[in-house]
């Protein structure tokens, strides 16, 4: 065991202490992705973010990461729905 892991505060929360946020499919009765967990940090820099285009262009960022991790976890998890079936071809 290195110094750091001796060193490790152990930290517990209540389970109300959980904070859970989500997108439901379209009519709403299913989660389609989640972002829960104990402690979770939410902070925007306020000095950077100025202006609507500002906060648009911070939001648009955010979803581009999120989309990256969900194109990767597809890929890896149901790589048949990116792949054309083999039978088809391309237009020549």
């Amino acid at each position: 065991m290195n110094e750091a892991e001796k060193n490790e505060e152990v930290v517990s929360f209540k389970q109300s202490d959980r904070m859970t946020y989500g997108a439901v499919n379209y009519d709403g009765t299913e989660m389609m992705a989640v972002i829960s967990g104990y402690d979770l940090n939410i902070a925007f820099n306020m000095r950077t973010i100025n202006s609507l285009s500002d906060a648009e262009a911070s939001a648009d960022a955010l979803a581009q990461v999120f989309y990256e991790l969900l194109m990767e976890q597809l890929i890896e998890e149901k790589s048949y729905l990116v792949k054309p079936p083999s039978d088809e071809t391309t237009i020549p």
